[in-house]
């Protein structure tokens, strides 16, 4: 099965990550608010204390967050997504944010083996 990470484990997010848990899959996920996602954790989600810890976990990191700014402050900084990247990870945005900081948030990522779809 896959090593899959979730950030943003609200509404959406949460359910989602329930399903590839279901489907036997390992994943590692991160909210803001530790206690809105323990459910997930006593169905067996291993916990990140941040969305780079996140990223340095799983091989594809699904990222769900209600806007822009939440965007920002999960894959910017010393703990964001972007710094936990490595060559080979994949990163599904499904946030809801605008195009253009879809793309600016891509630019800011590590260069070495980048592909845009």
């Amino acid at each position: 099965m896959a090593n899959l990470g979730y950030i943003g484990l609200g509404a959406m997010g949460g359910r989602m990550a329930n399903r590839l848990i279901d489907k036997g899959h390992a994943v590692t996920g991160y909210n803001r608010t530790r206690s809105r996602a323990q459910w997930l954790i006593d169905r067996g989600m291993k916990w990140a204390d941040s969305p780079r810890a996140v990223a340095e976990a799983a091989d594809v990191i699904f990222v769900m967050v209600t806007d822009s700014k939440s965007l920002e402050a999960v894959s910017s900084g010393a703990d964001g997504f972007l710094a936990g990247l490595g060559t080979g990870k994949v990163i599904v945005d499904s946030s809801t944010v605008s195009p253009a900081v879809s793309r600016e948030r891509g630019r800011e990522g590590p260069r070495e083996g980048r592909r845009h779809g």
